[in-house]
């Protein structure tokens, strides 16, 4: 079998296509390197794929009687790991790899060293393909196939990536979508990086060495540091000061890092405070087990400051991003505290229990209901002799006096209309005589307003039987309710005496037993006809005690 290398691949250099320029020289390098480390991670593709399929040939064709074969396989496979070596030195990281490659000299030297060995690869792999009728290569085809494909792939990629080191950046950026624009945001607003938060952070570590080093490091970025030499000291100092951040080592002796960040974690007290972990050891099931033991990060020795500087720097700000909304989360919960205190104030607890399970109340009837309305004699004319100011002020402690005395004696106050006061007894959860405790409320009522300076008195009229109860509006919620029952407590008060109690017979017949009335005749009650109101005089006094 004679060898015909059919694959021609020129050792010209690329065209120099001018230097780089770019308003900016920081954005432009880093397209540049995101260019080239993109086209380099492209290269790296077909030279692994040559390197694979050559590795499954050689095991498939082990046991053939083909020395030839296996030998061409064998120098492809060399290639393929020369190509691999050389390809590693472009893509490493160092800044003085891509200096060097800056020379057109040692680029032109790398570009020869490679498509020699890519001829290597082309070759070979297209003569066996020559020999395709032969019958042990029928099972061998595809792969010596995507070798020769892929040297081929190998071959144009070589001139496209060298001859990058002479494409303007801005051509970079054009292949590259919005790479160029992103870059430049990072680049314009690397001032407010440098003003990321600062905080107070706590270094573990055995070695004084590396606890120096850090520490350098993190005062020099304006950090306040503290150093512990293994973990019992830096529980110690957790207990004794605050701290935003921790730095911590895992090898130490007594008790090692896992152990620590597993006692942080445990803790209520120190569980918000981040956690980097910091260790030699780099295997991913370490690297796992810091995070799943609550760690924030990971960073391996040797420490490279910048990304130190950006490890540290994301912690700390996720920290007070969490306090920012820890904050944030107790002033929604004061302010939703504060509305539940107003919903409270405007609406009987069970309709605002309601209101916010099901954000709607329910129409219902409610039976065996005392309604009380009381009223404040003359208070049109008071109103016109004295100011606004003086009226709402003396109307106010009134109220709230009102308020008082229906709270203790099981009465819900349903609202207020001007200087009238409307309440009602039973009307959630059973009371054993919701008229008497109207009574006894009103009673008190009376007294709080002769109590006041100016001497109101009041007139106060009670009914009881069914009414219907629900909720209206929506941008301002009242409770209110209906019926005949509240129809005829309202007369009984517009009809009453001052400084009395007025009840209708219906409701005069659950106290009577207890009490002493006088009969004020009847009064016309829209719907009903005649009603007689009962004047209450007291209570017997065989039951006053009891009473």
């Amino acid at each position: 079998m004679t060898r015909d290398p059919r694959l021609q691949i020129s050792d010209s250099t690329p065209a120099d296509t001018g230097e780089p320029t770019t308003s900016d020289a920081r954005v432009a390098g880093l397209v540049r390197r995101a260019f080239l480390a993109t086209k380099r991670d492209e290269l790296l593709t077909p030279v692994r794929v040559i390197g694979d399929a050559c590795s499954r040939i050689l095991s498939d064709a082990r046991d053939l009687e083909q020395p030839g074969f296996n030998r061409d396989i064998e120098k492809i496979q060399a290639a393929g790991d020369a190509l691999l070596v050389l390809v590693n030195q472009i893509l490493a990281p160092a800044a003085d790899e891509a200096s060097a490659l800056e020379d057109e000299t040692v680029r032109s030297r790398l570009r020869h060293d490679m498509l020699n060995e890519l001829n290597a690869v082309v070759n070979y792999s297209e003569m066996w393909l020559e020999e395709a009728d032969e019958q042990f290569l029928s099972g061998f085809l595809p792969e010596l196939e995507m070798i020769h494909n892929s040297g081929r792939r190998c071959a144009e990629l070589v001139d496209q990536i060298l001859a990058s080191w002479d494409i303007e950046s801005s051509t970079q950026a054009e292949q590259l979508p919005d790479l160029g624009h992103l870059l430049a945001i990072f680049v314009h607003q690397q001032a407010d990086d440098e003003t990321s938060e600062l905080g107070s952070i706590l270094v573990v570590d055995d070695n004084d060495i590396n606890r120096d080093i850090l520490r350098r490091h993190l005062e020099l970025q304006g950090h306040a540091v503290s150093t512990a030499g293994d973990g019992n000291e830096a529980l110690q100092m957790l207990s004794d000061e605050e701290f935003d951040l921790l730095l911590l080592d895992i090898v130490m002796p007594g008790m090692n890092g896992f152990e620590v960040l597993a006692r942080v974690k445990r803790d209520p007290q120190w569980r918000e405070i981040p956690v980097i972990m910091i260790s030699a050891l780099d295997e991913m099931e370490i690297v796992a087990r810091c995070i799943e033991l609550g760690a924030e990060d990971y960073l391996p020795k040797p420490f490279n400051p910048v990304v130190l500087k950006a490890r540290v720097g994301t912690s700390l700000n996720k920290r007070r991003f969490r306090q920012r909304e820890a904050a944030y989360l107790q002033q929604i919960e004061r302010e939703k505290q504060r509305s539940d205190e107003l919903l409270h104030v405007i609406l009987p607890t069970d309709i605002v229990t309601e209101l916010k399970a099901t954000n709607g109340v329910v129409p219902r009837r409610y039976d065996d209901v005392a309604v009380l309305f009381a009223d404040i004699v003359n208070f049109t004319p008071y109103c016109d002799r004295h100011s606004p100011e003086e009226v709402v002020s003396n109307l106010q402690k009134l109220v709230v006096r009102w308020e008082e005395i229906a709270l203790r004696h099981g009465v819900q106050k349903v609202k207020t209309i001007g200087d009238a006061f409307m309440a009602a007894a039973g009307l959630f959860g059973h009371q054993e005589d919701p008229v008497l405790n109207c009574v006894r409320c009103g009673i008190e009522m009376i007294a709080a307003a002769h109590e006041l300076p100016i001497g109101w008195d009041v007139r106060i009229g009670i009914n009881n039987g069914s009414v219907v109860g629900g909720v209206l509006g929506r941008r301002q919620y009242l409770f209110d309710l209906w019926g005949d029952t509240v129809n005829t407590a309202a007369r009984m008060e517009s009809h009453g005496i001052a400084g009395a109690i007025v009840l209708s017979a219906s409701a005069w017949q659950r106290i009577s037993a207890i009490s002493r009335g006088t009969s004020l005749g009847d009064v016309d009650v829209k719907g009903k006809g005649g009603m007689e109101m009962i004047r209450f005089d007291g209570f017997l006094e065989s039951s006053a005690e009891s009473v």
